[in-house]
């Protein structure tokens, strides 16, 4: 096997490279895997195929394609070149997926080839099974009180669970999911999209979607907005003007005045209701008492 540092090329012949090469660029430009596959293969999520598809555009672009589709193998159990490659695609493929993937490949896969084959194995195994499961599920999901975004997404990524296990959603099937599922009250102001032809695309349908969902948020905001305006400038009526509903005042003064309200005395036309006059004069407060022993009142 031998390598062009100029062009980064690695060939699957038993040629062996010139002393004077340079570090092929896998090892000079990749110090941090994580840069370049920024996702983590896992369980958890339907990845497999974008981790995958990220992992052989990497490989492609540094031509090691060879290595994990098995056509670049060593020319002799000393040909080091093909180990140290073998063992930084093997570092790549370990580096970008979780402790519980790696803990059942691992095992006796001693080349990157084995280690990404067990992988696929791995995603595939009872793939039919797995992919009758996910197809009712997609079919059976609906929005409900799921927000728009959650849930295109929800049938988005059950899509790609079906890719992963060989049973693909085209986009014309995932277009009607998605309109299925919808509640009546969206359904019907997007019952224009099932007459278009071609039919939307998922993101243009998941674009209309958000729109409305939009226009239906700002509708709600917008009729609750005048009542709260309401209750804001009018909730303090009761205690504004002049007083006229100062039932049971604290005045305790001889000269109050017109409005002082109850428990006041004193010369004012005061309107107060019930009002006990404590001091001498005329207080006009309704139902008034006079306590003896004030200014020559009786005794």
């Amino acid at each position: 096997m031998a390598d062009s540092a100029s062009s980064g090329k690695v060939t699957n012949n038993n040629e062996t490279s010139s002393p004077n090469n340079s570090p092929h660029l896998a090892f000079t430009t990749i110090s941090n895997i994580k840069l370049h596959i920024l996702v983590q293969l896992s369980f958890s999520a339907p990845n497999y195929k974008k981790w995958s598809r990220l992992f052989r555009l990497l490989i492609l672009r540094f031509n090691l394609k060879g290595f994990i589709d098995g056509t670049t193998i060593a020319s002799s159990a000393d040909d080091a070149e093909w180990y140290q490659f073998d063992a930084l695609i093997q570092g790549w493929i370990l580096s970008t997926i979780t402790d519980e993937v790696s803990d059942l490949v691992l095992a006796n896969n001693l080349s990157a080839h084995a280690l990404w084959k067990a992988i696929y194995n791995l995603f595939h195994d009872n793939k039919h099974a797995r992919a009758m499961q996910l197809e009712h599920r997609f079919r059976t999901t609906v929005k409900g009180q799921l927000s728009i975004e959650k849930y295109c997404r929800l049938l988005k990524n059950l899509s790609e669970y079906l890719d992963d296990v060989d049973a693909p959603v085209t986009e014309h099937a995932l277009v009607l999911q998605v309109l299925q599922g919808l509640p009546h009250d969206i359904r019907g102001q997007v019952q224009f999209l099932h007459y278009q032809n071609p039919l939307p695309t998922f993101l243009e349908v998941r674009s209309a979607l958000l729109l409305v969902e939009q226009q239906q948020n700002d509708s709600v905001y917008a009729a609750g907005a005048p009542s709260t305006a309401l209750l804001s400038t009018g909730g303090g009526g009761n205690y504004a003007g002049s007083g006229h509903r100062q039932d049971r005042g604290s005045g305790y003064g001889s000269s109050g005045s017109s409005g002082s309200g109850g428990f006041g005395g004193g010369h004012g036309g005061g309107s107060g209701g019930r009002g006990r006059n404590f001091g001498s004069g005329s207080g006009g407060g309704n139902r008034g008492r006079d306590y003896p022993g004030h200014n020559g009142v009786k005794n």
